[in-house]
């Protein structure tokens, strides 16, 4: 689509071909310097930081016993074992995981002697390289090299990023969201749906890129009944096909449902005759709250920089899957992959922006690193 639809960030921007040679070096390079942080904290944590309690992960081994700590013990176990009937911590069941990460970590560990744990970490890391340079590509016409390059690096050292690290499913569901998007803009409508498809069973708001999606296809298509859009039906299709299953190996058609009620977390704020009350005194929920807030005052900026409506709709829907999921702690990670909040920080013009906020994301996503490998924070 021609840059000048959406000024201002258009009117210093013109139609050009990646720049690979200069791309590439800089997104390796910080995807390393990312790794090594995360390397460093990880053995600061464990051979010099006393845990008060025994943290739970899947692996003891040095540096992945903190890389494999939280969620990454329902993953691995999925990718590992499959399905449980039976509770795998708790009240805790793993069904409410989809099932396209532990897939695909499954078939990594093929390779590496079936150490599903490396395999897992590799396809997680793999992916969000992948996801850094498609999202350079993507953002290459609405925002020029310099800032499509600048979007990249600030996603990669955004606070919740310390997730696309770990054997997470965000790394892919980056990776196929923002392909999906950019076969959308190519017209390549069954690349489109086969991503969409994946995406959907790599996260549950997965299904809900058939908005941004339908969004882009009307640019082409038009609002009108079309049957281009019947390559939409592939996300729910994939998904309902993954609910049937989980219907029939648990013998309840609404499994998913079910265990998710496990999965409530108290909210921050709770109510009571007088009015709302805060129910904790810890800094690390209004830390949070923070996170959050910062992230809804950027489509301030959004606004004023007219990123396109069919992305601004995916920073909208991350938004409302921290409000629905209820769970603050994952804010950090919920937020990440939502790539056009790193557009609107890298459209900024003020210099002292332009170096400052880098650095202070730096820290943070190093901060969130602590707080996760302690457990302090278990998004």
């Amino acid at each position: 689509m021609p840059l000048v639809d959406y000024a201002p960030i258009a009117e210093e921007a013109r139609p050009e071909s990646p720049r690979w040679r200069e791309a590439i070096p800089v997104i390796l390079a910080v995807f390393i310097a990312t790794r090594l942080i995360l390397i460093l904290v990880a053995l600061v944590v464990e051979f010099s930081i006393p845990i008060a309690h025994e943290p739970t992960t899947w692996d003891g081994r040095p540096i992945l016993a903190s890389l494999t700590g939280s969620d990454a013990i329902y993953y691995l176990g999925i990718a590992e074992e499959g399905y449980h009937l039976e509770p795998v911590k708790d009240d805790y069941h793993d069904w409410v995981f989809l099932p396209l990460y532990p897939a695909v970590a499954r078939v990594a560990s093929t390779v590496l002697l079936g150490d599903v744990v490396v395999a897992g970490i590799l396809a997680a890391n793999l992916s969000f390289v992948g996801a850094l340079i498609a999202l350079y590509r993507l953002g290459l016409p609405y925002l020029g090299h310099i800032r499509a390059l600048r979007g990249v690096v600030l996603l990669a050292v955004a606070p919740g990023a310390v997730a696309f690290a770990l054997p997470y499913s965000e790394s892919l569901f980056l990776l196929l969201s923002i392909t999906a998007c950019l076969a959308a803009e190519q017209h390549r409508w069954r690349t489109m749906a086969a991503l969409y498809a994946l995406a959907s069973l790599s996260r549950l708001p997965g299904i809900l890129l058939a908005i941004p999606l339908a969004l882009l296809m009307a640019r082409s298509c038009g609002p009108q009944p079309s049957r281009t859009y019947l390559w939409l039906l592939t996300g729910p299709a994939s998904l309902g096909g993954f609910l049937l299953y989980l219907g029939w190996f648990t013998g309840d058609p609404l499994a998913y449902i079910h265990a998710q009620e496990a999965w409530v977390i108290p909210t921050l704020i709770s109510g009571s005759s007088t009015g709302p009350t805060i129910v904790t005194t810890s800094p690390l929920p209004f830390l949070l709250l923070a996170t959050l807030i910062g992230y809804v005052f950027l489509f301030v900026f959004a606004r004023v920089d007219r990123i396109p409506r069919e992305y601004l709709t995916v920073a909208v829907i991350s938004v409302l899957t921290v409000f629905a999921s209820g769970r603050l702690q994952s804010v950090g990670r919920y937020l990440a992959v939502a790539w056009p909040f790193s557009w609107t920080l890298a459209a900024r013009r003020s210099d002292w922006f332009v170096v400052v906020w880098p650095i202070a994301s730096v820290g943070l996503f190093t901060i969130h690193a602590f707080l996760h490998f302690t457990q302090a924070l278990a998004p």
